[in-house]
């Protein structure tokens, strides 16, 4: 219950972040992922080191997700590449809104970057939460690591505008 009373706040990631993304990483596979993949593609995808997720702080827009100063979850895009490359939130913290919380400051932030539409590849176990999001499916295919993954994507609605001029 305490996970949901905390406040939950949301910054860009910094490389000293690169353990607790490592530790989120890899409980939310394990626990969040094990219906939907086998332990051999499990093992194959939380056993890639601490160089991807110091990749991804080095090469991405990633933000985390606090409470009480501990890292719940993480989620990153490439937004030149208009791709969301992560959404992982720790298993005692999931269905809470902070995955949620962190795809919209993704979203957000491409649209000021001016990206009209966001692409990213689903585990099977999270295309209804992207769906939620408004995201929709493109096709299935297969990750990198060999992973049966569906392709969504979202359009974009423009950045609001902080204020409105008013005549006069």
């Amino acid at each position: 219950m305490l996970a949901r009373v905390t406040r939950l706040s949301i910054r860009l990631a910094n490389p000293g972040d690169v353990p607790a993304m490592a530790r989120v990483h890899v409980a939310a596979v394990a626990q969040l992922c094990r219906s939907h993949y086998r332990p051999e593609e499990l093992a194959r995808w939380t056993n890639q080191g601490p160089e991807l997720y110091m990749g991804l702080v080095r090469s991405a827009t990633v933000m985390v997700a606090e409470r009480g100063g501990v890292v719940v979850g993480f989620a990153a895009a490439s937004l030149a590449a208009g791709f969301v490359r992560a959404v992982y939130v720790a298993p005692g913290h999931a269905g809470g809104g902070v995955g949620r919380r962190l795809l919209a400051r993704i979203e957000r932030s491409a649209r000021v970057y001016g990206l009209r539409r966001l692409v990213l590849d689903a585990t099977l176990n999270a295309t209804d939460f992207y769906t939620r999001a408004g995201y929709h499916a493109v096709a299935r295919r297969r990750s990198g690591l060999g992973l049966t993954c569906v392709r969504m994507a979202k359009t974009l609605r423009p950045p609001r505008l902080l204020m409105r001029l008013r005549p006069g």
